[in-house]
C-alpha cells in the first residue's frame, strides 16, 4: 500500500494538476456523510478489509521489520464489545526473554511513551472539562514565574503569556526536553558522536567552551549506558521555568514533551494529587482498567513485554519523574480499547467537551497534517471527502506505538511494539495499510447502512394530508457519493424542490448527520447546491461553498433542510418529522 501524499489529496479535490477541464463536484460539508456504521464485526464488508489485512501481515512476518518486532494490534467501535479484529506476533528477542511474556496477546502490557499525553489531556478534561483551557499556566504552576529569570544569552519563555491550551496544543515555543539529548553533558547522544566531537562538546572551558558548569543539565538525560535520570519535582520546573525558547507562544506547532510534563505538573496542583492517583481516580476505576498506569508498574509480571536485552537497555525501568505526565504510561491492546472507546463514546466527559478536543487547533505546512490538544492529526479524502484521523504516537527505548481514533465512523485502532533491531519502522508502515484498507470499507458500511435504515418514501399521517418525502442512498453525485439524497420534498402540496428550493438553480438535496437528538430520533441537516466546477490548478478562491448556505431556507425561523427520524429499537426509521414545518411523516 502506498503511503497518503499531497498529490493524491488534490487529486481527491478534483483539483486537476493537469490544467484539463474541471469537472463538476458538490461540495460536502466537514465531517460525517452518514451516521457512524454499527455492529462491523457482523458485516461482510470489514471482515473481508481486515481479511486482507491480515493476509499482508502475515505474507510480510518473514522479512524486516515485522520478524524482529513484537507486536499487537486490536480494533474497536462504540458499538461492538471487545476487539473487533486483533493480530499479535512475538519476535525471537521476546520468546527467548527471560522477563516478562514470551508470548503477546491482547493482555500484554508495553510501554506507550507519548500516548501517555493524551491520557494527560484526558484527565484534564474529565476533572475540569476545558473552561480553564485559555487560563495563562502560571495560575496553576506560579513556580514558574517565581524561577524565571532574564536570560542575557538567549530567549527564556514568557510564562505569563503561555495558556494551558498553548501546552497541549504544542504551541508554548519552548524547547522539546529538559536536558534529554543535551550534547553539553558526557551520555547517550555524546557516545554516538564522531571522536572529535565527542571529546570536544561537552562542556569544558579547556575545550574552548565557555558555558558556566551550573547550566549544565543535572537530571532528565540519558547516560552513556543508557540509563535515564530522572529530574526531581521542584527542580525540573526550575530548570523549565529557563528553558531556551524556539518560538514565541502561539506562533507554530513544535513538538515538545515538556509541554505536557508541565500541563501534567499543574493539573496535580489543581486537584492537589499525584498524576497516578488522578488516573487510577478518574480513568481506570470508572473504565475497569487492569494494566494501565501513569508511570512504571509496580512489578514485571507475565505480561509485560521485556525483549532479551533486558528492563535497562529496552527503557522499561525508565523512572520519568515529572516526564510521567509527557511519556511515561503502560498500556494494554484491551485497556487502550476500553479508553479509546470511551472517548469516542464521551463516557466520562460531556459530548460537547468530546467534539471541541476532536479538533484541529493548527496546521503544519502540509494540507493534510494538523495538530489538536495531543493529537496529531491527518486528513485523507475517501468517496470525494475529508476523513479526519485522530492519531498519538509514542517512542521511548524499544517501544513503538500509535493510537488512532476514527470519529466519523465511531472506529478506532492501535499498534504496539517493541523491538530494538527494527526500531519503529513496523509502526510508522503499517498505519497505511490499515487505513487504506479499513476506509473504503467503513465507508461503504455507512452508506449501506444508512440506505437500509432511513431510505423510502415517507408520507402524511393525517387524513387530507398532502405532504411527502423521498430519501434515496444512490451515488449519482459525480465526484463521489455524499450523505443521503432527497428527490422528493412536499408540503401540504408545494413542491419545494421544485420552488422554494429552485431559486438556487437545479439543486442536488443531501441530508448529512447533525448530532442534534439523542436516543430514539436521529437528526439530518441539508446541504442543497446546484454541481459547480472544481477550481483550475491556478485558483484557490472559494472552492468550496456550500457550508454558506446550510440554513439559507427557513420556515417560521427554522430550517427547512432540518429533518429528525424516529427509529425502532432496531435502528430503522419509522418515521420523519419535518421540523420546519412542524409535521412528521410515516414511512412507507
Amino acid at each position: 500500500m502506498k503511503h497518503w501524499h499531497v498529490t493524491a489529496a488534490l487529486a481527491g479535490l478534483g483539483l486537476h494538476l493537469s490544467g484539463a477541464q474541471a469537472k463538476e463536484r458538490i461540495c460536502p460539508l466537514k465531517g460525517p456523510q452518514f451516521p457512524a456504521p454499527t455492529d462491523l464485526g457482523s458485516e461482510a464488508l470489514f471482515q473481508n478489509a481486515t481479511s486482507v489485512i491480515d493476509a499482508f501481515i502475515r505474507a510480510n512476518l518473514a522479512q524486516a521489520p515485522y520478524n524482529e518486532t513484537t507486536f499487537s494490534i486490536g480494533m474497536f467501535s462504540t458499538t461492538d464489545d471487545g476487539l473487533l479484529y486483533e493480530f499479535h506476533h512475538t519476535d525471537p528477542a521476546v520468546a527467548t526473554s527471560r522477563l516478562g511474556s514470551n508470548k503477546v496477546d491482547a493482555d500484554s502490557i508495553y510501554r506507550i511513551a507519548s500516548i501517555t499525553k493524551i491520557l494527560t489531556v484526558y484527565q484534564w478534561l474529565i476533572a475540569d472539562g476545558d473552561r480553564k483551557f485559555n487560563d495563562p499556566i502560571s495560575d496553576f504552576v506560579p513556580q514558574l514565574l517565581h524561577y524565571e529569570t532574564r536570560q542575557k544569552d538567549y530567549p527564556a519563555p514568557s510564562w505569563s503569556e503561555i495558556t494551558v491550551n498553548d501546552l497541549a496544543m504544542y504551541l508554548t515555543g519552548i524547547g522539546r526536553d529538559y536536558a534529554l539529548n543535551d550534547v553539553a553533558i558526557p551520555g547517550y547522544i555524546t557516545a554516538a558522536l564522531p571522536a572529535m566531537a565527542a571529546a570536544v562538546l561537552p562542556n569544558n572551558p579547556a575545550n574552548g567552551i565557555h558555558v558556566p558548569k551550573s547550566e549544565d543539565p543535572i537530571c532528565g538525560y540519558f547516560t552513556t549506558n543508557i540509563s535515564y535520570v530522572p529530574c526531581e519535582r521542584e527542580e525540573y520546573i526550575r530548570k523549565v521555568a529557563n528553558l531556551a525558547s524556539s518560538f514565541v507562544p502561539s506562533y507554530t506547532p513544535s513538538y515538545s514533551n515538556a509541554n505536557f510534563a508541565v500541563l501534567g505538573l499543574a493539573l496535580e496542583n489543581m486537584l492537589k494529587a499525584p498524576i497516578q492517583d488522578i488516573f487510577a481516580k478518574r480513568v481506570a476505576k470508572p473504565l475497569g482498567l487492569t494494566s494501565t498506569t501513569m508511570g512504571n508498574p509496580r512489578r514485571v509480571t507475565k505480561d509485560s513485554v521485556i525483549p532479551g536485552a533486558g528492563i535497562a537497555r529496552s527503557g522499561w525501568d525508565d523512572a520519568l519523574g515529572p516526564l510521567n505526565s509527557a511519556a511515561g504510561g503502560f498500556s494494554t491492546t484491551n485497556d487502550l480499547a476500553v479508553i479509546g472507546r470511551s472517548i469516542l463514546k464521551s463516557s466520562l466527559m460531556s459530548e460537547a467537551i468530546t467534539r471541541r478536543w476532536f479538533s484541529a487547533t493548527s496546521f503544519v505546512d502540509t494540507i493534510d497534517q494538523s495538530v489538536g490538544r495531543g493529537w496529531e492529526i491527518f486528513r485523507v479524502r475517501i468517496n470525494g471527502h475529508s476523513v479526519d484521523l485522530y492519531t498519538k504516537s509514542g517512542n521511548w527505548g524499544v517501544y513503538n506505538d500509535v493510537l488512532f481514533l476514527i470519529p466519523a465512523y465511531d472506529f478506532g485502532f492501535s499498534i504496539l511494539s517493541a523491538s530494538s533491531a527494527a526500531g519503529g519502522r513496523l509502526v510508522s508502515d503499517l498505519p497505511n495499510t490499515i487505513v487504506n484498507t479499513l476506509l473504503p470499507a467503513l465507508e461503504a458500511i455507512a452508506r449501506e447502512q444508512a440506505g437500509a435504515k432511513f431510505a423510502g418514501r415517507y408520507t402524511s399521517t393525517t387524513a387530507g394530508g398532502n405532504s411527502s418525502i423521498t430519501v434515496t442512498a444512490d451515488d449519482s453525485a459525480a465526484d463521489g457519493f455524499k450523505g443521503l439524497r432527497v428527490t422528493e420534498y412536499v408540503a401540504s402540496g408545494v413542491d419545494l424542490l421544485g420552488s422554494v428550493f429552485a431559486l438556487f438553480g437545479n439543486v442536488d438535496f443531501r441530508l448529512v448527520p447533525n448530532q442534534l437528538y439523542g436516543a430514539g430520533r436521529v437528526g439530518f441537516s441539508a446541504i442543497y447546491q446546484p454541481q459547480t466546477k472544481t477550481l483550475p490548478k491556478d485558483q484557490f478562491y472559494w472552492p468550496c461553498e456550500s457550508w454558506l448556505d446550510v440554513d439559507d431556507y427557513t420556515y417560521a425561523s427554522v430550517p427547512l433542510g432540518l429533518m429528525a427520524f424516529d427509529i425502532d429499537r432496531h435502528g430503522d426509521a419509522t418515521s420523519v418529522r419535518l421540523v420546519a414545518v412542524r409535521e412528521t411523516l410515516r414511512r412507507k
